[in-house]
């Protein structure tokens, strides 16, 4: 299975639209440090985890993967919600737009559900972050994804 093709097609709309906001927001990964979080006044992380695996298709192969794409978008507590917003739905146009896309005859077949959220919070509790009693205005969307590798 090829993981990281599937993360690839999830990460290179993200990290392309959030370059492409003026100014261009600090986008985190798994497994990426983010070392700078207490000197950013915005900035992005994107956790994607992988479930059902080994799922056989028709031809049974074992090359469909179901996982969730979570965003989060922090940005500065006490400016109102309004940056926080555009930062969030720059992840939502970015998702959806991987729906858009044809199927390939090889490669990696990447589809989404359903955007679960914006959820908005402040950080002040254990409940949405790591990051708790932070200065920051969180907020969350989530999609579930199936990808088949086509050969």
């Amino acid at each position: 299975m090829n993981y990281q093709g599937i993360r690839a097609k999830f990460e290179s709309p993200l990290y392309t639209a959030y370059n492409a906001l003026s100014p261009a927001v600090p986008i985190y990964f798994d497994n990426v440090l983010n070392t700078a979080s207490d000197g950013d006044s915005e900035f992005i992380e994107v956790n994607i985890q992988f479930g059902l695996t080994t799922e056989a298709t028709l031809t049974g192969q074992t090359d469909l993967v179901r996982g969730i794409v979570v965003v989060r978008a922090y940005s500065e507590k006490g400016k109102g919600p309004g940056r926080n917003q555009t930062l969030i739905n720059t992840a939502f146009t970015a998702l959806s737009t991987i729906n858009a896309t044809g199927k390939p005859g090889s490669g990696i077949y990447v589809r989404t559900g359903s955007i679960d959220g914006p959820s908005f919070g402040t950080g002040s509790t254990d409940q949405e972050s790591r990051l708790a009693f932070t200065p920051y205005f969180i907020s969350r969307i989530e999609t579930d994804f199936t990808a088949q590798v086509i050969s």
